[in-house]
């Protein structure tokens, strides 16, 4: 404990909290390091000690546990698998959402967090997902467990008293006692090897920051929590190494948006696993890897693959243990957990890889257009008909989730084909009915609604819209955790109190995708705020841009409005691959009416 109080004296705010002007930071520290010099060849080892981390971490068998959507419904369920990761079971299988699955100590048993009664508490089953009871009930949320090293006693996170704090369940009594008490949200406890201290994350600095709370002495006294990260930038999610010695945690330094590791004796800290893909809320294997949930591709796009990884600190290379286009939290490993007995219709496949690519060959299609009904939007409130149910379905679902009809106004869907600006692009997916944007401000009952907080993925600025739940007590969604930006004043602030549904992780699981914040010399979100882009969402379903338009336009209307010379024109680059354009050279001249194609009316 000595050790960490002396990190947290000397520590100094150096490192630059790069949200891309929200703060202007300096150099960071010599210690860590950037991880933009690491030499290229570092690529090639990284990826082959990942893999060889994956080797060596199986060695001693177990089980591999973690939250998913990977169900028929979108549903949040418990899955676990071998360390070869071919076959994933659900364990929980339930219509309410189970998420945070923890371990015991021997296997045997698992804690989650679910909102079976229409309420957040933790629930603990047998490994095989059988034998499942409740451990809380109480109004407020619960969740986040974590068992502790002696089986003994469970820390979660609970907003039992007001705001998020820490608690420990005692087992044997069912006794909960408090251990945090601050205005500012406290969560997501780890507990160290030898059961002393809780690593955990706090908003009481104003920015998310890595704290550790020593409980060898009585912890009713609740004693001050130390500082370790001490950082401008966000950092988050700790995770004890299985010696105790090292602390692994997620953090947006240098807009890397990936993990480090703090030896915590001598206070260095260095990267691990891939920059730049939202890697979280890691965990260590018993052969000191780490594991961690995370997005791999697609810049957060619908289509991204996103999973468990696993890595070797130091390297920037990761290896998929499974991995879809579903969303994957809470990664856990135990060396001693059997295989679970259960029918064979509870597995999905561990690893969909072969994911498709932009510019294959379209499936049968829906052409032209359809009219969006009740729903107000600016442009033509129109959406390609191919496109027009899953629209329909997510804001179904958007006011199941919420509460709100977040979607029956749209600051813009369908654009006329001939539109040209300079703040938008000529080749626009609203041009093919796959686009929308949303409202740019959203608020009811005169209390604001949507938030919308930054993600740095690929070295791009994204966002993730949030809604503040209509029901606030517990039915609806789950507290915000994140900082959320203000766009006025380009200014990042710490999470509002409440219950908030992710809507950017909604409408991915109906094929809606968000797009990066734009950073052209003339049209730039620093300068510009319609080139913040957070409101805007498409549905490229592996098309080209083209194919795209080729299914709601005729071809005669397209070679004239977007041959090559008119797309140099316009600005647009040539040639684009990803355009699909049919020609190189410029047609000949052509002339002649828009032609839509028939859609139903």
């Amino acid at each position: 404990m000595s050790e960490v109080r002396c990190w947290a004296r000397s520590t100094r705010r150096s490192s630059a909290y790069l949200y891309h002007g929200a703060r202007r930071g300096r150099k960071r520290s010599a210690s860590i390091g950037r991880i933009a010099l690491i030499c290229w060849f570092m690529l090639i080892s990284a990826l082959l000690s990942a893999a060889s981390a994956a080797s060596a971490a199986a060695s001693p068998g177990g089980r591999i546990l973690f939250a998913s959507t990977r169900t028929s419904n979108s549903n949040s369920d418990i899955f676990s698998t071998d360390i070869a990761g071919e076959l994933a079971t659900n364990l929980t299988n339930d219509p309410a959402p189970d998420t945070a699955p923890a371990w015991s100590p021997d296997g045997t048993q698992i804690v989650f967090a679910s909102r079976r009664e229409q309420n957040w508490d933790l629930y603990i089953m047998r490994s095989d997902g059988s034998h499942m009871r409740r451990l809380t009930d109480d109004p407020g949320y619960d969740s986040d467990p974590a068992w502790s090293p002696d089986g003994t006693r469970i820390a979660f996170t609970s907003s039992r008293n007001g705001n998020l704090d820490l608690y420990i369940l005692t087992l044997v009594d069912g006794l909960i006692e408090q251990v945090t008490d601050n205005l500012a949200a406290d969560y997501g406890a780890d507990w160290s090897p030898d059961g002393s201290l809780l690593a955990f994350t706090s908003w009481r600095d104003e920015q998310q920051e890595v704290y550790i709370l020593d409980l060898s002495t009585e912890y009713q006294t609740l004693p001050p929590a130390t500082n370790i990260s001490n950082d401008p930038a966000p950092d988050y999610d700790p995770a004890w190494s299985p010696d105790g010695r090292q602390l692994a945690f997620a953090s947006d330094r240098d807009a890397a948006y990936g993990l480090l590791v703090a030896n915590l004796a001598s206070r260095a800290l260095i990267p691990a696993g891939p920059p730049g893909r939202s890697v979280r809320e890691p965990a260590w294997t018993p052969t000191g890897g780490l594991l961690a949930a995370g997005v791999w591709a697609g810049g957060g796009r619908a289509t991204g693959r996103q999973g468990v990884l696993i890595m070797t600190p130091g390297v920037v290379g990761a290896t998929f243990l499974v991995g879809s286009p579903h969303r994957y939290s809470h990664p856990s490993w135990n060396q001693y957990a059997q295989a679970p007995n259960v029918s064979a219709d509870r597995s999905v496949v561990g690893r969909l890889l072969n994911l498709p690519t932009p510019g294959g060959q379209p499936p049968e299609r829906e052409f032209g257009f359809s009219p969006l009904g009740d729903v107000a939007a600016g442009g033509r409130a129109l959406l390609a008909t191919d496109v027009l149910p899953s629209f329909q379905e997510l804001r179904r679902a958007v006011i199941q989730r919420s509460g709100h009809d977040f979607l029956v106004h749209l600051s813009e869907a369908t654009r006329p084909v001939d539109f040209n600006s300079s703040s938008a692009s000529y080749t626009s997916w609203h041009k093919a009915g796959r686009a929308f944007d949303t409202l740019f401000n959203y608020s009811a009952g005169g209390r604001q609604v949507l938030y919308i907080s930054p993600e740095l993925i690929a070295g791009r600025l994204f966002w993730r819209l949030y809604l503040r739940a209509a029901q606030q007590d517990g039915s609806q969604g789950a507290p915000l955790t994140a900082p959320v930006f203000q766009p006025t004043s380009r200014t990042l602030l710490p999470p509002p109190d409440g219950y908030f549904v992710d809507f950017t992780a909604l409408a991915a699981e109906y094929g809606w995708g968000r797009i990066a914040a734009q950073e052209r010399d003339t049209f730039n979100w620093r300068s510009d705020l319609l080139a913040l882009e957070y409101w805007h969402f498409e549905r490229r379903d592996n098309l080209s841009w083209y194919a795209a338009m080729a299914l709601v336009y005729d071809e005669r209307t397209l070679e004239r409005l977007f041959n090559v010379e008119v797309l140099l024109k316009a600005g647009v680059r040539s040639p684009n691959p990803f355009l699909g354009l049919p020609w190189v050279p410029a047609p000949p001249t052509i002339t002649g009416p828009i032609v839509r194609l028939r859609g139903p009316r």
